[in-house]
């Protein structure tokens, strides 16, 4: 069990800790590694670490796997837990070192970018009501991400990303931004979806033609 503080102020910097994982010893990297790492800002730091992962390439339907832990985690901020709780199987999840360490080396220039924008700021946007809220949000990012969605899982991922340094430091308005990147999501999963169906009833309609 980790202890939450949510708060950068006199930590390793996020994008160090990534580094130092990246190399540390060890073929695989597990859940509980990553969580240890980060001890008492691992509600954050574990939904940011799920959203940098998941912009790695992976073969289609396996982000599934990384959509498992932060659906756990986000039920937990709904829940207004003041403490991460994970089962033993989802914190024995692992993948590659070396896939994690390539993957970091082209994305720690946009991760750092990031970190570099987010400070305190707006405190009464992380907790209450917009925790709750921000913890719906990444439940709904985390069932997007896991759809098989045409590009669908930059977006979302990004918006985990946010949400999670937004956490971390208690910056109000990154929380904002993430709800817009939210806004956007379920804009573009509308579109798709509209789309689907349009296509089906002119796949229908088109078979009725040649079949009548």
């Amino acid at each position: 069990m980790t202890d939450l503080r949510d708060e950068a102020d006199g930590h390793e910097l996020f994008s160090d800790v990534l580094e130092r994982l990246a190399s540390g010893s060890g073929a695989r990297l597990t859940f509980a590694e990553i969580l240890e790492a980060f001890g008492d800002r691992a509600f954050g730091a574990g939904m940011t670490v799920i959203g940098v992962i998941s912009l790695l390439p992976w073969p289609p339907g396996s982000k599934v796997v990384f959509s498992l832990p932060l659906a756990v985690i986000a039920a937990e901020i709904v829940l207004q837990r003041r403490s991460l709780w994970l089962p033993a199987w989802l914190l024995r999840l692992s993948i590659s070192r070396a896939t994690f360490a390539r993957g970091l080396k082209r994305l720690i220039r946009g991760v750092r970018f990031v970190e570099g924008l987010s400070r305190p700021r707006l405190r009464a946007l992380t907790r209450g009501w917009a925790r709750t809220l921000a913890g719906l949000s990444c439940l709904f990012l985390a069932v997007m991400l896991a759809l098989p969605v045409p590009f669908g899982d930059v977006a979302p991922a990004l918006t985990i990303i946010v949400f999670g340094f937004a956490l971390m430091q208690r910056d109000g308005l990154l929380m904002l931004v993430g709800f817009l990147g939210v806004v956007g999501c379920a804009a573009y999963l509308a579109f798709i979806w509209a789309a689907v169906v349009e296509i089906f009833r002119a796949a229908a309609a088109w078979v009725q033609g040649r079949a009548g």
